[in-house]
């Protein structure tokens, strides 16, 4: 079941499991300046900036330093300490301010830093080389832990804040128990600033984050890291990769990846107490993996993926994201949040495979961009994500270039319930989920196969996404019934949205009765002749204006037209609207979170060639077509490839 990321985690192998052709294809176009319009988001971008120039302000120092203030260890004779003699704990405590590991050396050992700054830096292949900083990426100092029932690196002490800086580490073998926790890293009540590069955690075993454990009990702790791996580590508890308490804050760059680690609740990563955690993809030339992200991961409960508890965050970055010319991350490649389970022990509740969050006194935030969110599975519900009371998501494209131009947030092959599961790709359960610019697609569940939606708080937006392919007629032990499902008081809003070619049994919408769950369905096309009528027989209450659908008599509502909405590729998954689609002009002007298309092109565009909905200028349904404007005349090639 363990891969070896380092080996390489490639696309190919995931992608094994669905049948959209255009998964593999990545935009390699220069990348565009992203302005964020949310203040949250925002503030975390400048937040996450201003500590990953610091990062990177030390990296060119750190490399320009081949005289004083270090000594070197290894296993050969220009070594300041002998390795088989004494162990990096012994360099640690001459007092230099960094200590150069050679790869020659054998470093069985657990390694305490308390109230001391320092950088441990690997990459040397002997001791010649660390003593003119000659650096190599594919070179790693082993730190084994194995010996002791301790963290392979411990760090405490609040008495200043120290500045810790790990690089070119392999940290395996660590086991803690109580009163210590992690197994890998762990800072316990400290106060640090903790910068890692090129860093694997791996094969650790602890109660609270077997591969890391932040504990900032005592003062506020960062972390700021490029391409670290979190992989193949065990938690009992919580945390399989990486436990956080807050106040904290971590961001992970370049191809970071949490991935293969096992725990009981947050099989990846678990955060509570106001711990923030950003991860971004870019991808380096000394990228140890080519995916990042969160990965195959698992939870014998809840959050096979993440877990967040009592205001925590979570911020996934897939686009470039820039504060004005200062950016992190790329267009290039996607963040992943896939491959996780959830419930994967018989008897304990499994909810949220790729993610959990858990209701509590604190909202927590999950928000993400260039997301590819793939084959997460739910013993129970939520094979996406499950969102309680409290919890806020919100998921969307930024404008300019990514990793793919058509399907930037893709949401793919998500599936809850191995008796009775609810939500396929997201379960919420009185919390907030609002997508824009998203397909769904292939996604199973017992009932809402994209979308289950219970409770009177719950309040899902949907608006510019396209869903299509969800279901498959109730086979392979999935009921599939209805695309989207409202119940028990929830409220469900689809705007400018596209349901098309799903599989489904019953009805494509199931608004249920109690509690007065409702939906409004606005500007949209629902075109989907093999998944029965639109509604059932009986449902909540129902606000439907302006659709092109394929059957008109199971609902009441205004500028309703039954016809063919014309998409350019039906079959090939192309949903944009041909030229003499009755869906162009279809439709009036509406308020909304996001203005913009499946595309990010803007919406209203009145074509002059089509004669649809006189006085009306909004298209139906996720794409706003240009395609008989001559101004965009030479981009009509790229539209038909889509």
């Amino acid at each position: 079941m363990k891969t070896n990321v380092l080996a390489a985690v490639c696309f190919s192998g995931l992608c094994k499991s669905v049948s959209k052709p255009w998964v593999m294809f990545f935009c390699l176009c220069g990348p565009h300046v992203l302005l964020a319009s949310s203040g949250k988001v925002q503030s975390r971008i400048s937040h996450d900036l201003a500590l990953y120039q610091a990062f990177e302000s030390v990296s060119q120092s750190i490399n320009s330093t081949e005289q004083g203030g270090f000594v070197t260890i290894g296993a050969d004779a220009a070594c300041d300490f002998d390795s088989t003699v004494v162990g990096i704990q012994a360099a640690i405590q001459s007092g230099a301010s960094e200590v150069r590991i050679a790869s020659n050396g054998s470093y069985q050992e657990n390694i305490i830093l308390d109230n001391q700054s320092i950088a441990l830096r690997g990459g040397f292949a002997d001791c010649a080389d660390a003593d003119i900083n000659l650096q190599v990426f594919s070179h790693f100092a082993l730190i084994d832990g194995s010996a002791l029932m301790e963290p392979v690196i411990y760090i405490s002490g609040a008495d200043a804040v120290q500045q810790i800086r790990l690089e070119n580490l392999s940290l395996e073998g660590g086991t803690s128990v109580f009163p210590k926790f992690g197994g890998g890293l762990s800072v316990d009540l400290a106060a640090v600033d903790l910068q890692m590069l090129r860093v694997v955690i791996r094969n650790n075993n602890g109660p609270s984050g077997a591969g890391v454990n932040i504990n900032a009990g005592a003062g506020a702790i960062t972390v700021t890291g490029r391409e670290v791996v979190i992989q193949d580590n065990d938690s009992p508890s919580i945390g399989g990769g990486l436990s956080c308490e807050g106040p904290a804050s971590i961001v992970l760059a370049g191809m970071s990846l949490i991935n293969n680690n096992d725990g009981n609740l947050g099989g990846g990563v678990y955060l509570r107490n106001g711990c923030v955690v950003s991860m971004y993809s870019e991808l380096f030339y000394d990228a140890l993996t080519f995916v990042s992200g969160i990965f195959n991961n698992n939870s014998a409960s809840n959050g096979g993926g993440a877990y967040l508890f009592n205001g925590s965050e979570l911020f996934l970055f897939g686009q470039r994201m820039c504060d004005g010319s200062s950016c992190l991350g790329s267009n290039q490649v996607p963040i992943h949040l896939s491959g996780n389970q959830s419930g994967n022990s018989a008897g304990l509740a499994g909810n949220g495979g790729g993610f959990f969050m858990a209701q509590s006194a604190n909202p927590n935030h999950f928000y993400a961009n260039g997301l590819y969110m793939t084959s997460n599975s739910a013993r129970e519900d939520g094979g996406g994500g499950f969102i309680d009371a409290s919890s806020v998501v919100v998921i969307e494209r930024r404008v300019g270039t990514c990793w793919t131009p058509d399907r930037c947030n893709l949401i793919i092959d998500n599936s809850s319930g191995t008796d009775t599961g609810l939500g396929g790709a997201f379960y919420v359960d009185g919390g907030q989920l609002t997508v824009s610019q998203v397909y769904f697609e292939e996604n199973r569940a017992d009932v809402g196969t994209a979308i289950n939606a219970t409770g009177e708080t719950a309040q899902v937006t949907v608006e510019g996404s396209i869903f299509d392919d969800n279901g498959d007629d109730g086979n392979d032990g999935f009921s599939d019934f209805s695309v989207v499902r409202a119940s028990l008081g929830a409220e469900i809003t689809i705007r400018h949205s596209t349901l098309a070619d799903n599989s489904l049994q019953g009805s494509v919408f199931d608004i249920g009765v109690a509690s007065d769950s409702s939906l409004n369905l606005l500007n949209s096309i629902v075109h989907d002749p093999g998944s029965g009528d639109l509604f059932g027989p009986v449902s909540g209450t129902l606000l439907v204006n302006c659709i092109l659908a394929h059957e008109s008599s199971s609902f009441s509502g205004s500028g309703v037209l039954v016809a063919d909405p014309q998409f350019f590729d039906r079959l090939g998954g192309n949903f944009h609207l041909n030229p003499i689609s009755p869906a162009i002009d279809l439709c009036d002007d509406i308020a909304m979170l996001n203005a913009l298309d499946i595309d990010t092109e803007n919406r209203g565009w009145d074509d002059p060639q089509n004669a649809h909905g006189i006085g009306a200028f909004h298209d139906a349904g996720a794409d706003e077509s240009y395609v008989n404007d001559i101004i965009f005349i030479d981009g009509f090639e790229n539209i038909l490839a889509r």
